[in-house]
């Protein structure tokens, strides 16, 4: 397909762990592969070297801090949430504090009460000075 990259490495989730609704969990939570938060997760919730996926049913509740590459959420945060890669706000989505992405997902119902604060990756774009009329300068 157009745009993809071959070289993308396949995820392998085959390490899924589910805390479900009835489940409380304190204290912070590191994973790999998949976590799906069902039900409360008092503490951060961070991923190891090996990558993952986080996602956040409709009951689920997670107060504190999440760093996670991608990230799912159609349930309540009180903390900022770090999503370095992709960040999926679905329509049940509510977040209390700062979000930090570099791609976002917002359906339209979700709520960020705090800051929506965009990751730049600038690769090999001029600094602004040295833009004039929309054309780049040469450096001197």
């Amino acid at each position: 397909m157009l745009g993809r990259d071959k070289k993308t490495k396949k995820e392998n989730y085959s390490n899924h762990t589910l805390i479900a609704p009835s489940a409380e969990i304190r204290g912070d939570v590191q994973f790999a592969g998949g976590l799906h938060v069902l039900g409360t997760v008092v503490g951060n919730i961070s991923v190891s070297d090996e990558g993952g996926r986080l996602v956040i049913g409709e009951s689920g509740k997670v107060q504190g801090e999440i760093r996670v590459p991608k990230i799912v959420i159609n349930g309540r945060v009180e903390g900022d949430v770090h999503a370095s890669e992709h960040l999926e706000l679905a329509e049940k989505a509510v977040i209390e504090g700062n979000v930090y992405y570099t791609l976002i997902e917002m359906v339209m119902g979700a709520q960020v009460d705090g800051k929506l604060v965009r990751q730049n990756e600038r690769k090999n774009l001029p600094h602004p000075d040295q833009v004039k009329n929309g054309k780049e300068s040469p450096q001197e």
